[in-house]
């Protein structure tokens, strides 16, 4: 075992926001089912990280107080899980580096829903990472189902990252030491579904290491009811609850909306439990220090502004009630005892030209930094003892919160977020400026180091002009072809409902975003290999680390491709961010929705000098194959363009004749090769049909394509000639709880000698 790595990885979890970093060895999983097992994903693994963030505390005892469908601060706990999803990604990412293996698990909704195989369990995500927080010694097990932690009780959420670095293992906790049966997680469960006291199958357990932590053997079914499926809490339910039951309720009153467990909300161990009934229903998480009274330490406010401006932060209101209260908003509103309120804004860096079909908005990065910001600030708040409540901008929002942070910019916010805090805090209006007049002395070479200490692996240029000479080449290819777009317009978890709209294909150059556009900037980020070489292949049949790096890679691109414009334009520029820069390509269906595929902006990423094209029509790089996937930022900046990298020996089992990728394809969407030339370089790809492309892997229509391993059975051949009309009897036919979180692969990708 490596103490030295160990304390690396421990550190590198801390700086990334977990409060909670720790390790079990591979054995303390032995008695788990292959199908739900670290081993089972990574059969050479030797060790689990788990990282758990803690909700502040005023999340779970202020949220839900009215109902448990209204979670006011509570709805940040969805950013904790982007940021899990973050550190996961980030975290095997840097066990790569260090020269070994890891497969990060997504923090949330992969799930097989039913009984998969042998498997028997129901919501079975490809691990649990409640589970492996009591694996890792960081947890034991409440009555509940939930982890609890000696230090915040259940208010964590944690993520798993699998490893075969040998790592040092955390002590396990003893067990059944935190959980006294209070009792208060059963009383309360019945305001939401009542799976505590109905239909509870006596208790199981985790038996690890001659330790057993034990907690309730409940219908799952029955405890989705609310949180999950967003059900009505308050409707009458059956005797007994099963999937029919759910489906047969959702099509009669629809959702009203998810809820904050209550068994959550009113759970904490006995040594940190404290009450006061006139402020809230749930319990007070003792704190390990009191806030005091007077004012906040000035070094602790002026870290924190300069935290939030260095963040990307571009307008900050810090005001107390009576300054809150001139401006019409009630800061009590948000927390009881509240005595200030942070407002924070970002700038709407959306470009105001172009082509407004294809670039990206930036609305995910931005919702993300704003979302983090004021999370960690009430986190640094609570750990010096007051209370704080962030908020996320949406549910609730707040106009006339949002109309001062627009009077503060001179402009309508791209986002609004806000925290209310029991802190004294000094009054301060700051704003970052839009401009700045110091140029680097190198601007490309500013851009590149921007782009790695961003999360970029790769990044490159490529002229404007080298853009416009490849179109010419691509349009006889691409323009033309037919493309099916559809949309659910049912809600979730009742039958799909298509719209399918029919348009065509058009090759798109940087100017067709930036008029007086000079130069585009291409950035890769690679996927961890081992999330692709495993997938579907290794005993627990795992669809889930592939899906989830192909959708965290696409955050960390547009993470990088925020900070690049809008670095860019406060240096004058214009720059605009596109997910497909000549549009040849297409999207895949994911949990998180509708995320890039591997050809998206590939043509860019071979003028950018990153790699070379494959016979599978993807990217091949010196660095890490096919495993990357891209996206570009175009600018007026004259930036000095790479040279082209078409290195033969990357595509050399192509020229001999490899053709697994096209093989592995479910509906033989390949085209016959064609043939296009880089600078007088020939090189020959076979394109897809889109239409059946997208029948596979957009729609998840043929679970071949990776959606079998999450138990679905729809596998719908396509037909010779795809139509708005049989693209919508087919997408008719999704199962009404699956469709919402297709799992599908790229499997002419994964095929690939060279992603493995």
């Amino acid at each position: 075992m490596s103490t030295l790595l160990t304390a690396r990885v421990k550190r590198y979890g801390f700086d990334m926001g977990a409060d909670l970093v720790g390790v079990g060895n591979i054995e303390r999983w032995k008695n788990c089912p292959d199908l739900m097992s670290p081993k089972g994903i990574l059969p050479t693994a030797k060790s689990v990280i788990v990282c758990g963030i803690h909700h502040t505390d005023s999340m779970i005892e202020i949220g839900g107080e009215e109902s448990p469908h209204i979670i006011d601060s509570y709805a940040l706990q969805y950013h904790m899980n982007c940021h899990l999803d973050y550190i996961s990604f980030q975290m095997a990412r840097f066990l790569e580096d260090s020269g070994y293996q890891a497969v990060p698990i997504t923090a949330s909704n992969i799930w097989r829903y039913r009984a998969y195989k042998n498997l028997n369990s129901v919501f079975a995500p490809d691990m649990s990472h409640i589970y492996a927080a009591v694996a890792a010694g960081l947890a034991e097990m409440g009555y509940s189902g939930l982890a609890l932690t000696p230090e915040y009780g259940p208010r964590n959420r944690f993520v798993s990252i699998i490893t075969d670095a040998p790592l040092d293992s955390t002590p396990l906790l003893p067990g059944n030491t935190l959980c006294d049966h209070c009792n208060m997680c059963v009383k309360y469960c019945a305001t939401c579904a009542g799976a505590l006291g109905k239909e509870v199958q006596g208790m199981t357990a985790l038996e690890i290491e001659g330790r057993r932590y034990e907690f309730a053997d409940k219908n799952l079914w029955r405890c989705a009811w609310a949180e999950h499926f967003g059900l009505n809490a308050e409707l009458s339910k059956p005797e007994k609850v099963d999937e029919a039951v759910i489906l047969e309720h959702m099509e009669k009153y629809g959702r009203r909306g998810g809820t904050i467990g209550s068994c959550l909300k009113y759970c904490l161990p006995k040594h940190l439990r404290s009450w006061n009934r006139d402020y809230c229903s749930a319990p007070i998480r003792k704190k390990n220090s009191a806030g005091q009274n007077d004012a906040v330490l000035r070094s602790v406010e002026e870290n924190l502004i300069a935290d939030l401006i260095s963040d990307g932060i571009d307008a900050i209101i810090v005001d107390d009630m009576a300054g809150w209260k001139a401006r019409n908003v009630d800061v009590t509103k948000f927390l009881p005892d509240a005595k200030s309120l942070v407002a924070i804004g970002f700038r709407d860096l959306r470009p105001k030209m172009g082509n407004q079909t294809q670039e990206y908005d930036l609305i995910n990065p931005t919702y993300y930094i704003s979302q983090k910001a004021v999370f960690f600030a009430a986190k640094r708040l609570e750990e010096l003892g007051y209370n704080a409540a962030p908020y996320e901008g949406r549910y609730p929002a707040c106009s006339e919160i949002e109309a001062c942070v627009e009077n503060t910019l001179g402009e309508k916010p791209m986002v609004t977020t806000w925290l209310a805090t029991s802190a004294p805090l000094t009054p301060k209006t700051e704003i970052a400026e839009d401009k700045v007049s110091n140029l680097p002395h190198d601007l490309t070479a500013y851009i590149r180091k921007l782009s790695r200490e961003t999360g970029a692996d790769l990044v490159g240029v490529a002229s404007a002009k080298r853009i416009d000479e490849l179109a010419e080449q691509l349009r006889p290819i691409f323009d033309g072809e037919k493309i099916l777009d559809a949309r659910d317009t049912n809600p979730v978890f009742v039958a799909y409902k298509p719209e399918v709209t029919e348009r065509t294909k058009k090759v798109l150059t940087a100017s067709d975003y930036l008029p007086q556009a000079k130069s585009v900037v291409v950035m890769g980020v690679r996927l961890p290999k081992a999330s692709v070489t495993g997938t579907g292949t290794t005993p627990a049949q795992a669809i889930g680390p592939y899906v989830f790096a192909q959708y965290e890679s696409q955050r960390i691109l547009e993470l990088v491709s925020l900070q690049i414009v809008r670095d860019l334009q406060r240096l004058g520029y214009k720059a605009v961010a596109v997910k497909d820069l000549m549009g040849t390509a297409s999207t895949v269906g994911t949990p998180r929705g509708e995320e890039s595929d591997i050809f998206c902006s590939r043509f860019a990423a071979i003028a950018a000098g990153l790699g070379t094209l494959g016979q599978g029509g993807f990217v091949i790089t010196p660095q890490f194959g096919t495993n990357i996937r891209f996206m570009a930022v175009v600018t007026d900046a004259d930036l000095k363009q790479d040279n082209l990298n078409l290195d033969a020996s990357l595509r050399a089992e192509c020229d001999k004749g490899c053709r697994k990728c096209i093989e592995a394809c479910s509906v033989q969407a390949h085209r016959k090769p064609v043939e296009i030339s880089f600078e007088g370089r020939k090189i020959s790809f076979t394109p897809v049909k889109q239409t059946h492309c997208d029948w596979a892997k957009r729609y998840a229509l043929v679970n071949e394509e990776g959606f079998k391993y999450i138990g679905s059975q729809l596998n719908l051949t396509p037909p010779a000639d795809i139509t708005v009309n049989n693209l919508t009897e087919a997408l008719k036919q999704h199962d009404p709880i699956t469709k919402f979180r297709p799992c599908s692969a790229e499997m002419c990708a994964v095929a690939c000698p060279l992603a493995r």
